[in-house]
């Protein structure tokens, strides 16, 4: 835990990926500065009606300082001021993938949501397999009771 002065944030960067999703290496050289994060810690005079703990926000790549706390990782302290906005989460929802609640309705399925589950799959299993939904697939008639 860090204590801020006034009128800064804390944030955790987000660094471009070391590879191209093709699997072409990235040089140092070539990769941008950091200019993303998550706000871990905000200052006791910063403005949380416009910057919270969690938001997604994006910065000059040419503001704050970079440091490594143990325990905490890296962060990148800077005034909120130089923050430029805050990244709002999209809706996500994958058209026409609904999940069933324990209480038996269904809800429309996330990417997230989704994602996660694959994970789960995935690291359940020593090699890939296909993963085998406990519920049935509900039927045209459940899917459009749920428009």
């Amino acid at each position: 835990m860090i204590r801020l002065p006034t009128d800064k944030i804390a944030c955790v960067p987000l660094f471009d990926a070391d590879t191209t999703a093709g699997g072409i290496i990235i040089p140092d050289q070539a990769k941008q500065r950091c200019d993303q994060g998550i706000v871990k810690y905000v200052g006791p005079d910063v403005d949380t009606d416009y910057i919270k703990i969690g938001d997604h926000v994006v910065f000059s790549g040419y503001v704050g300082t970079l440091l490594y706390v143990e325990g905490e990782g890296q962060l990148i302290v800077y005034p909120y001021e130089f923050a430029v906005c805050v990244l709002e989460r999209a809706d996500c929802s994958i058209p026409g993938l609904f999940f069933q609640g324990r209480d038996g309705d269904y809800f429309p399925a996330t990417y997230e949501q989704s994602m996660g589950i694959i994970a789960l799959g995935i690291q359940e299993s020593k090699e890939y397999k296909t993963i085998t939904p406990a519920v049935p697939m509900p039927m045209n008639k459940e899917y459009d009771r749920m428009r």
